[in-house]
């Protein structure tokens, strides 16, 4: 029996996860699935069961996560039906016991064709994915971020899938090399749906959206004392805080010159970000770190400009605002390649297919 706790007293984060686990305990998991889980069912249709988190890095406060707008968003506006499983508000309201039951009973009362799960913390009981991957019809698929640095931590999680999807070339041999054939190399991209050029008036020279860390600091710094105004939004950057999506889309569209720096958030990889895409999709002019991975996907010079470092990004800054019409050329050329070959639904289109044709025991 639980006690009643006096008022006033913060409970510490593990009473409360027990307490919640508790009160859990009782509850039907079919009846709760009925209750609490977004179902988009169309006539027909092959079902997705998408996993993922509904909150920015699990915290309500922060607003909606990327992966939210990314890939539940553009799952909902693709041709499947579409189960959401957002296992980070699940596991607040009925703790992680009873949410991995969630799950397990959502995988057999609705049998979806496929399972996709972007991995962020490993909340899920493993016997869960296990006995849907290697005992079920439904196709389970694994979407990991940052793995040149997670790898050996997440293996336990992703190697339970029947494929893995990453944008690290090197986790990607690696895996190979390891025995593990069902991984697929993929890349970020841009919902869409959601993130579109609305030809608003340009506002912004030049901007960078994203958190303030590492090295971006003194990139900026070394840009603004060439002269050069760089409209900077996110945590960190003096009273700016977390931008919101409507916001950002409209940052993009307002900026001649959208800056990306590409340094990971952990190591000194170079690595191809989000951004690279959504700028590009709202039809800002693309100004971003060079490298072999980023001309895979854009013609530099002509879909996006690349610099070397930030003296060679000043002399691009200055020199693209001085020509108007050569930037909106480069711009309107890489919405063009984006919205040909790199939007969300395209890569998803692909990791499906793909995981169509995979054989189950």
């Amino acid at each position: 029996m639980i006690k009643t706790v006096r008022r006033g007293f913060r409970a510490p984060y593990w009473l409360k996860r027990k307490i919640v686990e508790r009160r859990a305990r009782g509850l039907s998991a079919e009846v709760l699935i009925d209750k609490e889980l977004e179902k988009h069912f169309k006539n027909r249709k092959k079902t997705v069961l998408y996993v993922g988190i509904r909150y920015d890095y699990d915290k309500k406060n922060s607003g909606l996560s990327y992966e939210h707008y990314q890939f539940y968003n553009t799952f909902l506006n693709m041709d499947y039906s579409l189960i959401y499983f957002d296992y980070d508000r699940l596991r607040d309201k009925f703790g992680a016991p009873k949410m991995s039951q969630m799950l397990r009973e959502a995988v057999y009362l609705y049998h979806p064709d496929f399972l996709f799960y972007f991995h962020y913390t490993s909340w899920i009981e493993h016997s869960v994915w296990r006995e849907i991957s290697d005992t079920l019809p439904t196709k389970t698929i694994i979407m990991l971020a940052d793995d040149h640095w997670r790898y050996d931590e997440s293996k336990p999680v992703w190697s339970l899938f029947n494929l893995v999807l990453t944008t690290d070339l090197k986790g990607f041999e690696r895996r190979q090399e390891e025995g593990f054939t069902n991984v697929l190399l993929t890349q970020w991209a841009c919902n869409h749906f959601l993130y579109k050029n609305l030809n608003l008036p340009k506002k912004y020279e030049v901007s960078f959206v994203g958190r303030c860390y590492g090295e971006r600091k003194n990139f900026v710094e070394t840009i603004k004392k060439k002269g050069i105004n760089v409209a900077t939004f996110g945590q960190g950057w003096g009273d700016s805080g977390r931008v919101s999506q409507a916001e950002l889309i409209k940052i993009y569209n307002e900026s001649k010159i959208t800056l990306n720096i590409s340094l990971a958030s952990a190591g000194s990889r170079i690595q191809i970000k989000g951004r690279d895409f959504e700028a590009v999709g709202c039809g800002s002019m693309l100004l971003t770190k060079d490298s072999k991975e980023i001309a895979e996907y854009f013609v530099p010079g002509e879909e996006i400009v690349t610099y070397k470092d930030a003296n060679d990004a000043s002399e691009k800054i200055r020199y693209y605002l001085e020509n108007d019409d050569e930037r909106e050329r480069i711009a309107k050329k890489g919405f063009e390649r984006f919205i040909k070959e790199h939007t969300m639904e395209k890569r998803l289109l692909r990791t499906l297919n793909h995981a169509q044709g995979i054989k189950k025991n």
